[in-house]
């Protein structure tokens, strides 16, 4: 086992030098043929989720005309996923629940469906694209104290870079369970730094998600790892089953957006602390949409959603 794993970040590294990334934190953008295919699709939001204008990703100007005075939350899928992926759509759904907020999402599915390892390169790319979007929106009249950025997944490196590559503070980066470094270990991953709030809810640590603390806010569902209920512990990697634990994060935020009072974490030093009972009288914070500027460890059980 220990000499696969040397055999794996070997791997890992060789390819890393084969394809030449540098400062893969760097701000500078890709060449305007690799920006062809991504995309910023507005959601209308009037009770067809399949309303939808789409904007390209170097030019997302004309899309301040259809915005409305409001919050404008933009959400970043994670890998191997696309629009019409039924993960992605039970967001969009929940995002759009009584229209509290305009509703885009970035469609980068021309990179995400590629092997783990070169889609975690692209994203780096899509990364620095969608910093200089929001940076074009900002420019043109975006209201950035009305900017909230939420990623899965590989999604959520992504979103790193709108705060990384521009000189204006993001508000609020949600992450849901982050990808996982051990997959990419050389990668720009999001950093505490990158909005003056960042929550994040932790599913899959050490699976397909991350165990490293990002923000400044984490919230452990039923401990943060896998199983989670109703997902098995081990499948064919990438499948369906396998990717259960992972992409619960986003089902526990979309059921937030619906019944927030059903999710709510306890400040705890540990899980096995708040398993028995010892932080009863601490800290409570909503999870997920209805999460507001907290900080330290959160702990929260869910069923089977």
């Amino acid at each position: 086992m220990l000499t696969f794993i040397i055999y794996f970040y070997l791997l890992l590294f060789l390819m890393r030098i084969m394809h030449g990334q540098g400062n893969s934190c760097a701000c500078n953008q890709p060449d305007s043929d690799f920006a062809i295919g991504v995309n910023l699709i507005y959601y209308k939001c009037n009770n067809e989720t399949s309303g939808t204008i789409v904007y390209p990703i170097t030019a997302p100007e004309e899309m301040l005309k259809v915005l409305e005075d409001k919050r404008t939350i933009f959400y970043i899928f994670g890998h191997s996923q696309s629009p019409d992926d039924a993960n992605v759509q039970l967001m969009m759904r929940a995002l759009c629940y009584e229209r509290t907020d305009n509703v885009v999402l970035l469609d980068w599915s021309k990179y995400s469906k590629l092997f783990y390892w070169i889609s975690f390169q692209r994203a780096e790319k899509v990364g620095r694209l969608f910093a200089q979007s929001i940076r074009l929106l900002v420019k043109n009249g975006l209201d950035i104290s009305k900017i909230y950025i939420i990623g899965h997944s590989l999604g959520v490196p992504i979103a790193g870079f709108a705060g990384k590559c521009n000189d204006f503070t993001i508000p609020r980066i949600t992450a849901l369970d982050p990808a996982n470094p051990l997959f990419y270990p050389f990668g720009c991953y999001l950093r505490s730094t990158d909005a003056a709030w960042i929550d994040i809810i932790h599913t899959d640590m050490g699976g397909y998600g991350t165990l490293t603390c990002m923000g400044t806010a984490e919230f452990y569902a039923n401990g943060g790892t896998r199983p989670q209920p109703g997902c098995k512990l081990i499948d064919n990697p990438f499948s369906k089953a396998d990717v259960c634990s992972h992409q619960r994060s986003v089902e526990i935020y979309a059921e937030s957006k619906y019944h927030p009072k059903e999710f709510i974490a306890v400040q705890c030093p540990c899980y096995v602390d708040y398993k028995e009972n010892k932080c009863k009288g601490n800290l409570q914070s909503y999870v997920g949409y209805a999460a507001s500027d907290v900080h330290g460890s959160f702990y929260f059980h869910t069923g089977t959603l």
